[in-house]
C-alpha cells in the first residue's frame, strides 16, 4: 500500500481520480500526488532521516496519514494539520493551532480562519525536534483529530 493510500480513520471522501481522501465531498485539491521519496531525491540522507524521525514521533502522538503531493508532504490525522516543504538543507514545517504562538523559532504566523492560525518553523537537524516543537505539533495533530 502506498503512503498516500493509508488512512487512519474512515468516513472521508476519496477523490475518484487520485484516491486522496478529504473531509468534504468534492473538496478542491490537486490530483498531482507524489511519493515521499520524490521529495528527497538529490537531498542528503540526513534530511530524509530528519523527516523519518519527525514522522515516527508524530505517529506516537496519534493517527497520522502522510499525503505527498507536488510541492509538499501533507500531515493528516483525521483532518489536515500541517505540511512539510523539503528544501535544500532544511524542512519547512507548517502546522495549525487555535491560537497564535509568539516564539523566536516561529518564522511566520498567519490567521487562516476565525479560530485557526498557521505557524511555520524550520528544522535543520534532529536537535530541532525538541520537546517544544513536538508539543506544538502534537497539539496541532490533536486539534485536527477532534475536528
Amino acid at each position: 500500500m502506498s503512503e498516500r493510500a493509508s488512512t487512519p480513520g474512515g468516513g472521508l471522501w476519496g477523490c475518484p481520480h487520485c484516491g486522496r481522501r478529504f473531509k468534504r465531498p468534492n473538496q478542491a485539491h490537486s490530483c498531482q500526488a507524489r511519493n515521499v521519496d520524490d521529495h528527497f531525491h538529490g537531498r542528503s540522507p540526513e534530511l530524509r532521516g530528519l523527516f523519518d524521525a519527525l514522522r515516527a514521533k508524530l505517529e506516537r502522538s496519534g493517527p497520522l496519514r502522510v499525503d505527498a503531493v507536488k510541492s509538499t508532504i501533507n500531515l493528516i490525522s483525521t483532518h489536515h494539520f500541517g505540511g512539510i516543504a523539503v528544501r535544500r538543507d532544511h524542512l519547512r514545517v507548517g502546522f495549525i493551532l487555535d491560537h497564535a504562538i509568539d516564539a523566536g523559532r516561529i518564522t511566520r504566523v498567519e490567521r487562516v480562519g476565525p479560530r485557526r492560525f498557521s505557524h511555520h518553523i524550520v528544522l535543520r537537524s534532529p536537535a530541532d525536534l525538541d520537546a517544544e516543537v513536538l508539543a506544538w505539533l502534537a497539539e496541532s495533530q490533536a486539534l485536527q483529530a477532534d475536528g
